[in-house]
């Protein structure tokens, strides 16, 4: 019980809770329950998660029957103190130095200087994703005459006011500058793709706390880039960022799914293979994991291996943009070193 007690006073479980995305993963997790353990597992930790503080309140109230509901304070006093007695049991001792740390641990100074960094390569992001937004709105919608579209003037200006216009590559600048209406289906396109590093920055700032992985999140939701065009300060503001241990995990996770993907669309015959050990290598992995519920990974509802051309044409290409920004954001990170080179060009990605 002490530990359903005390998610009650974590921050993330509420974020958790309360998040939409939490919801509608567990629906797909329920639409998929019964032919998948692993869907099983995830329901049922959802379960535990909503109805934790019923069941703390109901255990509360029986306390409160029993009348020695103020005993709690020291029973919680007792599991915490052996849990961290445990804690300290399980830590070994160490005689000879340990082994180097993977990851270069940056001075204060460092850290401060990569998180403006990375705040200002957040906005560059966000406007670009959000004139892109503006632009696919242009191209479906007829607008009423003398109707004036400001998404250039508004952009533009935010990025001069925030010392990113000089410092993007020359391709982006151009776009930029391109009269509202103007960007053809072939940019708006490869500037959507932008959202993918906009949602790892935004995770790497800790704006969001979780970052789901590549077969949960294959829908943009323009609105995260939409907000900082709105309130800039959002990025910038904060001195939260993370470290490389939890980029390794998430690009191992997104390395994963790309050779996943890439092996379906080999066997399939979307893709070429490098050669022919390629071509073996992908025969296999796609027939070991064809049709199997519970090992197979998943996009949305669906195994890879059922998915459709589209989807998983479109997961490869996600977690292959995944899987390259967080090996350019660790090399950067082990660098500890700004770039004196334009911001990574969104345009021409």
């Amino acid at each position: 019980m002490y530990s359903l007690f005390r998610l009650l006073f974590q921050k993330t479980y509420w974020q958790m809770l309360l998040r939409k995305a939490t919801w509608s993963e567990a629906w797909l997790n329920l639409k998929r329950a019964h032919k998948d353990r692993r869907a099983r597992k995830q329901v049922g930790r959802f379960a535990l998660m909503v109805t934790t503080p019923g069941i703390c309140l109901a255990y509360l109230a029986v306390l409160a029957g029993a009348r020695t509901i103020f005993l709690l304070p020291l029973i919680f006093g007792i599991i915490w103190w052996r849990r961290r007695q445990a804690k300290l049991d399980a830590k070994s001792l160490r005689i000879t130095p340990g082994p180097d740390p993977v990851d270069r641990e940056l001075t204060e100074d460092e850290r401060r200087r990569m998180r403006c960094y990375f705040a200002r390569l957040v906005l560059l992001h966000a406007v670009m994703v959000d004139r892109a937004s503006s632009e696919m709105f242009l191209k479906r919608k007829t607008l009423p005459e003398g109707f004036e579209v400001t998404s250039r003037r508004l952009h533009l200006a935010l990025l001069k006011a925030h010392d990113i216009w000089e410092h993007m590559a020359q391709a982006d600048r151009e776009a930029m500058m391109m009269p509202d209406g103007h960007w053809d289906w072939e940019l708006i396109n490869r500037v959507v793709l932008a959202m993918e590093p906009l949602r790892l920055l935004r995770w790497m700032l800790r704006i969001d706390f979780y970052l789901p992985v590549i077969g949960k999140q294959l829908k943009f939701d323009y609105q995260i880039s939409r907000e900082f065009v709105e309130t800039p300060q959002k990025a910038l503001d904060g001195d939260k960022l993370l470290g490389g241990p939890a980029l390794r995990l998430a690009r191992d996770s997104a390395a994963t799914f790309f050779n996943r993907c890439v092996a379906e669309g080999i066997s399939r015959g979307y893709f070429n293979p490098r050669d022919d050990e390629g071509a073996q290598w992908a025969r296999q992995m796609s027939a070991a994991l064809n049709g199997k519920q519970h090992e197979d990974l998943v996009l949305g509802d669906t195994l890879v291996s059922e998915a459709n051309e589209q989807d998983v044409r479109w997961a490869t290409m996600l977690s292959h943009r995944r899987l390259n920004f967080l090996r350019w954001s660790l090399s950067l990170l082990n660098s500890a070193a700004v770039p004196a080179e334009p911001f990574p060009c969104v345009s021409c990605e």
